[in-house]
């Protein structure tokens, strides 16, 4: 469930990209809550016209859609060619006509990349996008996904109605994600160790800390000696990423100052 927010979430995101109307009218996708649905075949359209993407995975179980409702083809219609902000599925009529037809299927090819990638990045699946449509009421879906997790995206403060539903099989997404935290387990491998060898970390030699009013600091200038809490035979701190970590006195080694280390630093 929560790696399905996640998707919805990003894929989201990545809409704007896709729907540059979206940020002009201070609108964007709104994920709503995870949902078990069932999308097994047969599934009859009711109200036209709609659009839909199927996805699956190449040699693999996994289904995938993306479902435009039809005040979602009418918000992108609407948005794509620069109208009012006034649209209205109802306008649209029973079927989209071959230049409606051919814009939408322009724009959602953007959205289905945000969708392939938002999948990919999240739950570790490559899907790929294997059937994009539009249906009229009355025929029948071709989605087979069985049980699967869905979520509506809603478009903020345009067409209440207006809804892009994602969709994907259960039982694939369950086995990805084990796969992928099972993957995860084999960053333990020498190279990965290996790499992290080369990380940089900051280490800071601290000679001493005073603490002084405001006033006192505001008054500073150049010439002025602070004096600190440590002895010139005190051992000095030395901090690893902010933690202190060891003990050290100042050196002078090959004409730079320097820190050797004398122990380790006791918590």
């Amino acid at each position: 469930m929560q790696a399905m927010t996640r998707l919805a979430a990003n894929f989201a995101r990545a809409a704007r990209r896709a729907l540059p109307f979206l940020v002009k009218r201070r609108s964007r996708l709104l994920p709503g809550a995870v949902v078990f649905a069932d999308m097994g075949p047969n599934a009859r359209i009711v109200q036209s016209p709609v659009y839909e993407l199927l996805f699956e995975e190449p040699d693999g179980p996994a289904r995938a859609s993306l479902f435009f409702n039809t005040d979602a083809v009418a918000v992108i219609l609407e948005g794509v060619l620069g109208g009012a902000g006034e649209s209205s599925g109802s306008a649209l009529g029973s079927s989209l006509s071959v230049a409606q037809s051919a814009l939408v299927a322009r724009v959602t090819k953007q959205l289905a990349e945000d969708f392939v990638r938002a999948v990919r990045d999240e739950v570790g699946l490559t899907v790929r996008l294997s059937s994009a449509k539009a249906i009229s009421a009355g025929d029948e879906r071709d989605v087979n996904i069985g049980d699967g997790l869905g979520v509506d995206c809603t478009f903020d403060g345009l067409a209440p109605g207006a809804k892009v539903s994602l969709a994907m099989g259960a039982e694939a997404l369950e086995s990805a994600l084990k796969d992928k935290e099972g993957g995860e387990a084999a960053l333990g491998d020498p190279r990965f160790v290996e790499a992290l060898h080369e990380v940089p970390v900051e280490v800071v030699a601290e000679l001493g800390r005073l603490s002084l009013g405001l006033r006192r600091l505001l008054t500073l200038q150049p010439g002025q000696v602070l004096r600190l809490s440590t002895a010139v035979d005190d051992a000095a701190l030395i901090r690893v990423g902010g933690v202190a970590k060891f003990s050290g006195s100042p050196v002078i080694s090959r004409g730079q100052l320097a820190i050797q280390i004398k122990a380790r630093h006791e918590d």
